[in-house]
C-alpha cells in the first residue's frame, strides 16, 4: 500500500489516539511537515527518511564549525 499526504484532521486524530503530542512518528503519513500539535508551526514527521537526513546535515555542520574552523 502506498503512502499517502494525511490531512491535519487526521494528524490531529493520530496524536489523540497514541497520545503523540512532543514527537510525531507515523510510517503511513507522507507528509515530511505536520502541524505541530500546540501553537503555530510545523514539525517533523520523524518516520520520513529526509527528517533524518537533514539533521544529520546539522549536526555534521555543528561538528564541523565546532572542531575544523
Amino acid at each position: 500500500m502506498a503512502k499517502r499526504k494525511w490531512s491535519f484532521e487526521e494528524v490531529n486524530e493520530y496524536r489523540r489516539e497514541h497520545n503523540q503530542y512532543f514527537l510525531y512518528y507515523n510510517d503511513d503519513d507522507a507528509n515530511f511537515l505536520v502541524p505541530k500539535a500546540n501553537g503555530l508551526g510545523r514539525t517533523n514527521n520523524w518516520a520520513h527518511p529526509a527528517s533524518w537526513i537533514i539533521i544529520l546535515a546539522v549536526i555534521m555542520l555543528m561538528v564541523y564549525h565546532a572542531f575544523f574552523k
